[in-house]
């Protein structure tokens, strides 16, 4: 690019705020049904991957409206498709499969990629947003709430699927154990109550909240590491931690101690919601994080040679033909760089490992080659700026 790029501000600095369940309301025959997709957690900064509530029963004319502060999608699957089936099929961080949030960017070259604009943006953008009637959805098809760009999601359909049918809502961000069950019953038979709903909400939050806590003070205080045979040390530190129903956005321990030649290996392989990068120096990370998720506009989309262009609008669509619109990422973002041994100001950086562990390997080392005698290393979370850490190295 030789144009001056403008973030867009994809991955914000996420605000641990411990919001209440909507409470769900009645208008006629009709019921809507509030859901919260993902819960920040109160004691740990850490977050419930769950929708809230996660396993209802509605009737057809039923509408459901999903609101988060977090980062997420409500993606509506067809009648009678899995959500890991489908997930892995149609989804995948890297691949070039249709609801892949990030994919290649081939006419950029081999290390570029973007944002999926059918995973990022909503299928219908004239309903089910705020102020929008709510999107019909007949269960034939995907219905995509997007990302939520500008602000806190707000998303309604009205289930029009016929009753006896069982579908699934997914987050496409953070993978297909996300999900929320909805069986659609017939009119004759009840249900999911408001008091059910809320009930089944308030007991995962209570689970989740203790989970939280408990995982983040058990790998805060985790100080591990093994011996090789040449005297040096492999010490254990973690990118982030999840477990069933929990992602802890933190890195573990917060800070090391090492000896000058003692590697770090950060352990990526108990993420099964989140992905999260491992990048220093910090300064060079957070810039690179800057220059990520940038709209663009491609007037001959990836098959043709020319070169992108800077934005002719200054909001969205950001392109005056919607068509054209890209948001890329820098070349460093999603894959690894550097030789594994830092020397203060080279960068080094495990790439996006996580939730998608086809991107590399779920371990990731450095080794520390010099004395940190002008202060700490630190290092950072490309995806998640706010994640950082320090190596002391002695």
């Amino acid at each position: 690019m030789r144009f001056r790029r403008t973030t867009l501000g994809f991955v914000g600095v996420i605000a641990l705020i411990a919001t209440m369940v909507l409470p769900a309301t009645s208008t006629g025959a009709q019921t809507i049904y509030d859901v919260s997709v993902g819960q920040f957690l109160e004691g740990a900064p850490a977050e419930s991957m769950r929708f809230l509530p996660y396993d209802i029963d509605v009737h057809q004319g039923d509408t459901l409206h999903f609101a988060s502060l977090g980062f997420h999608t409500a993606t509506l699957l067809p009648v009678g498709q899995g959500p890991v089936e489908w997930y892995d099929a149609n989804s995948g961080a890297g691949t070039t499969n249709p609801y892949a949030l990030l994919r290649p960017d081939p006419d950029d070259g081999p290390r570029s990629f973007k944002v999926g604009n059918t995973a990022a943006f909503p299928t219908a953008p004239t309903c089910g947003g705020a102020g929008q009637p709510a999107c019909p959805f007949t269960g034939s098809a995907v219905a995509n709430s997007g990302v939520p760009f500008a602000g806190p999601m707000d998303f309604s359909v009205t289930v029009n699927a016929s009753a006896g049918s069982t579908f699934w809502v997914l987050c496409i961000v953070h993978g297909p154990n996300m999900r929320m069950k909805v069986d659609v019953v017939a009119a004759s038979v009840p249900a999911t109550t408001f008091g059910e709903a809320d009930a089944q909400s308030a007991a995962a939050l209570e689970q989740d909240t203790d989970s939280a806590v408990a995982l983040h003070e058990r790998f805060g205080a985790r100080q591990t590491f093994h011996t090789k045979p040449d005297g040096t040390r492999i010490w254990d530190a973690w990118a982030g931690v999840d477990n069933r129903h929990v992602s802890l956005f933190a890195m573990y321990p917060s800070r090391l101690v090492v000896h000058r030649g003692d590697t770090v290996q950060w352990h990526f392989d108990t993420l099964e919601y989140e992905v999260h990068t491992v990048t220093m120096p910090l300064d060079v990370g957070r810039d690179i994080a800057r220059n990520s998720f940038v709209p663009v506009c491609d007037p001959d989309g990836d098959a043709g040679p020319g070169p992108d262009n800077p934005p002719d609008l200054m909001e969205p669509p950001f392109c005056s033909n919607p068509a054209q619109l890209e948001i890329d990422l820098d070349d460093r973002f999603l894959l690894p760089s550097g030789n594994g041994v830092f020397r203060g100001s080279d960068l080094e950086s495990s790439g996006v490992l996580g939730l998608d562990t086809h991107l590399g390997d779920p371990n990731y080392e450095v080794t520390f080659a010099r004395r940190s005698t002008d202060g700490p290393f630190k290092y950072l979370c490309m995806v998640h700026p706010f994640m950082r850490g320090k190596v002391v190295v002695g």
